[in-house]
């Protein structure tokens, strides 16, 4: 094993050792040399950032890394910086505690990007410095994961796509690890039926890991042996970590220490000063969470009061069709009025709360939810899979887009039917669409309010098609030229 980049390339010792794969080539040391002399242009984004940090410490041993925080609810991302002793001191001891040298050849896959934090320690640096083996190709979609003796870096929101659409790899994974928000315990215990080993990791940008656990059977983690939890209190948590080169780091989450064990008790950034009365979001949340309409919820400042992205449940969803959103979201305020002075003012319902691509919540998405000038439908089920999609919808009749088209017979315009269409292409496909260049628009019949309808996308190389239907009843389609991709 090589316990730094330089092993692999200061001599001709490792030439033919395989250190990188994708779907249609393996590349060994000597591969990997050529690309690095000769240029490489034109590879994928994940390979790119591999390429391109090996070469910087090649070039300079003492090369600094920069990474972006995302930032949080009171202040704004800030830029980071890692050398290379902080990587190799981390993946020395996570391949030591995780036991990865029993191990052989592991190849590792991942769901994320490299341009992070945990995507560079856990997809890059990690296999590299452990001997094993990097893919290159990063996974989209739930059926792409069907591996052998593999290995699957992820997030808990890309797993909770597989728990939902129920699909399991043919090719059990060795190991999971998953890192970027917390895993709710009926997900871990899924996780545990795909793989032999899952492991919850927790740290940040500033400290690298911090500590992980193996089992769904305690909430309990572990600290990594390049940390030490120096104090803890109300106000958050000082740690001292060997994988930082700022080896002092003030954390916002709340720790409960027993020996070289902690638990996570909340984050202390999530207070909020409304009408001069403050407001715990954190505390609000799981409130919300206890009622029997909500399966999970994220509370927010939005134009200086407090709103909420809510996912209903079953009997939340049956509630909304029967009795319409603002009947629930009465009921709802109702539930909260007695325990909190402030409750949330500005309510919608969605079928899941907007993840980026480091696992953590996608405040941008959120507002971008809010800021849309029509009513969000009903989202009663959904699958979305590498080349089509498709969402159970309902038009609520107290959906603002009813509203004098007709006064005495509404129906849903066609435009909005476009709006909605392009608006879930983007969801599902990460792409861009040519506004005003829809072809094939047809509409066969009339959807009115309240009425399920599902809306079918098939994606190829140029466009996306769409249609809504119900059964065999077909109400419009026409299809979307792709203007580009993006991730989103």
């Amino acid at each position: 094993m090589a316990n730094n980049f330089f092993e692999y390339f200061k001599s001709d010792k490792y030439d033919k050792k395989i250190i990188l794969k994708s779907s249609d080539k393996n590349y060994s040391v000597s591969d990997v040399k050529n690309l690095l002399k000769n240029g490489y242009f034109g590879c994928n984004e994940n390979f790119q950032i591999i390429l391109n940090a090996i070469k910087n410490v090649l070039d300079d041993k003492e090369y600094i890394f920069h990474f972006s925080t995302s930032g949080s609810t009171s202040n704004k991302g800030k830029i980071v910086e890692k050398n290379l002793l902080n990587f190799v001191l981390e993946c020395n001891d996570l391949t030591k505690q995780l036991n990865l040298n029993k191990y052989v050849n592991l190849e590792f896959h991942t769901t994320t990007t490299l341009n992070h934090i945990y995507g560079f320690s856990y997809h890059f640096m990690l296999p590299l410095l452990s001997g094993n083996v990097i893919n290159i190709d990063r996974i989209n979609y739930p059926e792409d994961v069907n591996f052998e003796n593999a290995v699957l870096i992820t997030t808990p929101s890309f797993l909770d796509m597989m728990k939902r659409y129920n699909v399991k790899p043919k090719n059990k994974l060795k190991i999971i690890m998953m890192a970027g928000a917390k895993i709710k315990d009926d997900l871990y215990k899924f996780a545990e039926t795909i793989s032999d080993k899952v492991i919850d990791i927790y740290g940040s940008t500033e400290t690298n890991t911090i500590g992980f656990r193996e089992s769904s059977n305690t909430n309990k983690l572990t600290l990594l042996d390049g940390v030490e939890i120096l104090s803890c209190n109300e106000k958050g948590t000082t740690i001292k970590t060997k994988y930082s080169i700022q080896n002092i780091q003030n954390i916002g989450d709340r720790i409960k220490p027993d020996g070289r064990n902690f638990e996570i008790l909340g984050r202390m950034d999530r207070t909020l000063k409304i009408q001069e009365k403050r407001i715990d979001l954190n505390i609000l949340e799981n409130k919300i969470k206890e009622n029997e309409m909500a399966s999970d919820c994220f509370c927010f400042e939005y134009k200086n009061k407090v709103a909420c992205l809510m996912v209903p449940t079953e009997i939340g969803k049956k509630a909304v069709f029967n009795e319409g959103k603002i009947e629930v979201i009465k009921k709802l305020k109702k539930f909260l009025k007695d325990d909190f002075e402030i409750i949330p003012q500005r309510w919608k319902f969605y079928d899941e709360i907007p993840i980026n691509e480091r696992g953590k919540i996608n405040k941008e998405k959120i507002n971008e939810l809010f800021n849309l000038n029509l009513s969000l439908p009903l989202i009663l089920n959904s699958k979305i899979e590498k080349e089509k999609a498709s969402f159970e919808l309902c038009f609520l009749s107290d959906s603002n887009f009813f509203k004098g088209h007709f006064e005495n017979f509404p129906i849903l315009a066609g435009v909005v039917q476009l709006f909605y269409a392009d608006f879930f292409i983007k969801r599902a496909f990460k792409i861009d669409c040519h506004k005003g260049q829809i072809r094939k628009i047809k509409f066969s019949n009339i959807i009115r309010p309240n009425k399920k309808v599902q809306l079918n996308l098939i994606k190829n190389e140029k466009n996306v098609s769409f249609e809504y239907i119900d059964n065999n009843k077909a109400y419009s389609g026409g299809v979307f030229p792709i203007k580009n991709y993006f991730v989103g």
